[in-house]
């Protein structure tokens, strides 16, 4: 049986800071499950000369380029990307914005879940794509790089496997569609004029005409989010959305802010949240390793990759806290066996530095546990 064939379609308007890199990401993708064309849809960007740079980047690159005459606008521009990969006989197309790092694993991921039974559309998961975030403290420094995104949808996948969750709408920073949806469902609807809103629109649509709008947790699409919009003014810095293409949402689906609002308040998300940032600390911290902080002031010298695990210095509380690449986890623990429960929740390993700045029954423990790895610091504070 033949693989289905996927149109990558990545919208593009300047932004040449960032579009490279999403290139050489797209060329990365693992096709196991799917063949993949990429092709660049570029709405008239007006940076001088940034199109010409762009088409040579798409050639050297192997990758279809496409500019428009002029500027059509990002609902225009994304139907062009659904309407040349229903023409051109995809199975599926993958919309997606010029400021993103794909996993090796996206298209396995969203292709599987879309054989999930009335899926209309899948949306990856993120670190800036609204509700669909998983929370991270500082992204752009800490994400922002193809081996991290890869690990981190890796861990998703190995959590989560196939697995899909129905969401309120989709949002087209990386959305698959079977493109038998978009001959049904139609295209995005150019009311919306240069932009935003318009994947909502579509997405509650789909439902109407009975589809399920999912999101795969088992993927992660790094998003720097809004730099070309910011640059070109369809948003502003106090905006995440376009104040009156919202109004048209609230006007054609009056019940969708409330439907909104009981499924982030359902529990779902952040249940989802737990336990997919628990893959991912456990895996890092099993692969890379993870070291123990006791008292109140925690070092700086360990690498970004290792697993920062802190505690406080008498072992009195339930709770460790566990930091790894701006991810959090709370991950409960007996207090008087801190050292044996860090080391069963990493897989047997032992930690690579245990780091005590303070005297208590907790840092002697451990320092009996790791006799060899265990460091002493002063706790006389450099300022207060």
């Amino acid at each position: 049986m033949a693989k289905p064939r996927v149109l990558l379609a990545i919208t593009a308007y300047n932004g040449e800071a960032f579009i490279e890199r999403t290139l050489d990401s797209a060329k990365r993708i693992d096709e196991t499950e799917a063949g993949v064309d990429v092709l660049v849809l570029d709405d008239a960007s007006p940076a001088p000369g940034f199109s010409g740079r762009l088409a040579a980047m798409c050639a050297k690159r192997g990758i279809g380029y496409y500019r428009t005459p002029r500027n059509l606008g990002i609902p225009r521009n994304v139907s062009l990307g659904m309407l040349a990969a229903v023409e051109q006989g995809y199975d599926h197309v993958i919309i997606s914005n010029s400021d993103v790092l794909y996993p090796r694993n996206v298209v396995n991921q969203l292709v599987r879940a879309a054989r999930a039974d009335g899926v209309g559309s899948v949306t990856a998961w993120s670190n800036n794509v609204s509700l669909y975030s998983l929370p991270n403290d500082d992204p752009d420094t800490l994400l922002a790089d193809q081996d991290v995104v890869d690990f981190v949808s890796d861990s998703l996948q190995g959590h989560y496997g196939d697995a899909v969750m129905d969401i309120p709408a989709g949002i087209s920073f990386c959305v698959l569609i079977p493109t038998a949806v978009v001959r049904d469902v139609g295209v995005m609807d150019p009311v919306f004029g240069r932009g935003y809103c318009e994947e909502t629109d579509w997405s509650l649509r789909s439902l109407a005409a009975g589809y399920r709008i999912a999101l795969a947790p088992g993927t992660f699409v790094y998003h720097s989010g809004r730099g070309s919009n910011l640059e070109a003014g369809l948003v502003s810095h106090e905006h995440t959305s376009v104040p009156e293409n919202e109004r048209i949402i609230d006007l054609r689906y009056p019940m969708f802010r409330s439907q909104v609002r009981a499924f982030a308040s359902s529990g779902i998300l952040d249940e989802a949240h737990l336990y997919g940032i628990d893959a991912i600390i456990r895996r890092a911290g099993e692969q890379f390793g993870y070291s123990i902080d006791v008292g109140w002031r925690p070092p700086s010298t360990v690498g970004d990759d290792v697993v920062r695990c802190v505690v406080g210095a008498e072992g009195l509380d339930e709770t460790v806290l566990l930091r790894y690449r701006g991810f959090t986890h709370l991950k409960d623990v007996d207090p008087f066996r801190v050292a044996e429960g860090l080391k069963e929740y990493f897989g047997g390993q032992d930690a690579v530095a245990v780091n005590i700045f303070d005297r208590g029954r907790l840092a002697s423990a451990l320092s009996d546990a790791f006799p060899d790895r265990a460091e002493r610091h002063g706790n006389y504070p450099a300022r207060v």
